[in-house]
């Protein structure tokens, strides 16, 4: 095949639709960005400001409920490979089915009561209890998507594990002695590999340093994009200097690219980075304009965050999107524009029917 014919079957690939990616689950944030194919991602926030429920939102739960509900519709096949270095793989599939419990039923049950990390008076009723084991099918079709390694790893362990699950479903060809091509058992195949954090990896012999693993991981990911078509998303801290006396006095405290913590290769590279940040943390105002006193509940839960796009390879970036957020759950969603937002809005929010499927 020509390299003019590999263009046309791209075209015609994207007139069935099958270039189009996964939704994230995000109306206004899928105008801008989707889930495709050879894309890298990357979302920076400061500790505690949720980076771990977007993530999970954007890239796995709702990615994989759009494709379970479409299955039979499109071509797309979806894996994820996700690193959970923060927390063991039970918890996660417990963060995920609280959040589950509260879409299907409304009931907030959080993942500390579904463990018992919690006073006697606060475990789970009986019939709590029943609701959760109705929740096995749902855990078996996600972890037929989702394969959870729940353990920090070395580069060289992610490069591994990586290799052999593409050589499971595809074959290395070589050109000539200087080039090699990939070839998947299905070209529709969309393969995200997901790291949560990327800080956690761990070292090993002449990658000692933070830096030197960091860079060692992003120039993986960029092989694994370019050469495999795999999909990477990383999860990554932002350092101190946002938290600087002089940048909160200025009021200058809006997530920017040199705020990643440990290197500047991990920006660099990724396709699209993602900021979020807690303006009430810092005590300023809301970059696009929210009232922040109305987004504060009875119990001081503050329930907003602010996503911005500072870098997009494909569209446009230094976008911001306000983002409403249940912090009991770890679950996101899109507020209206600032010019839609109405009192009844930010009172839905406050009482959490704003996050339920059949708010109007």
């Amino acid at each position: 095949m020509s390299v003019f014919d590999e263009l046309m079957k791209d075209a015609e690939d994207g007139m069935a639709g099958r270039n189009a990616g996964i939704p994230m689950g995000f109306v206004r944030l899928n105008n801008h960005i989707s889930i495709r194919k050879s894309n890298n991602y990357l979302i920076g926030g400061y500790t505690g400001s949720g980076k771990t429920s977007l993530l999970d939102d954007a890239f796995v739960l709702n990615p994989v409920d759009w494709y379970l509900k479409n299955y039979s519709k499109t071509d797309i096949r979806l894996k994820i490979i996700y690193w959970t270095m923060e927390r063991r793989k039970n918890f996660k599939l417990m963060k995920w089915i609280s959040r589950k419990i509260f879409l299907d039923h409304g009931l907030i049950i959080p993942v500390t009561r579904l463990m018992g990390w919690c006073p006697a008076d606060q475990r789970l009723t009986k019939e709590e209890h029943d609701i959760l084991g109705t929740y096995r099918d749902y855990i078996e079709a996600l972890l037929e998507v989702v394969d959870i390694q729940d353990r920090p790893e070395n580069p060289t362990g992610f490069r591994n594990y990586m290799k052999n699950y593409h050589l499971q479903h595809g074959k290395v060809e070589e050109i000539d002695e200087f080039h090699k091509i990939y070839i998947p058992n299905n070209p529709y195949l969309l393969t995200l590999k997901i790291r949560d954090h990327m800080g956690l990896a761990k070292g090993e012999k002449d990658l000692r340093g933070k830096k030197e693993i960091l860079d060692k991981c992003s120039e993986d990911d960029r092989h694994d994009r370019d050469f495999y078509g795999t999909s990477c998303v990383n999860v990554s801290q932002f350092n101190r200097d946002i938290a600087n006396p002089i940048r909160i006095k200025n009021g200058d405290v809006e997530p920017m690219l040199e705020d990643f913590k440990d290197t500047g290769n991990t920006q660099e590279d990724a396709d699209v980075v993602l900021s979020l940040f807690d303006p009430m943390r810092y005590k300023v105002p809301d970059p696009s304009g929210y009232d922040l006193n109305k987004l504060r509940d009875a119990q001081k839960r503050k329930k907003y965050r602010a996503l911005r796009i500072l870098k997009n390879s494909y569209g446009a970036d230094d976008i911001r999107i306000g983002l409403a957020y249940q912090p009991e759950i770890g679950m996101f969603k899109e507020m209206p524009k600032l010019s839609d937002t109405t009192p009844d809005t930010y009172d839905a929010i406050l009482d959490n029917t704003y996050f339920l499927p059949n708010y109007r």
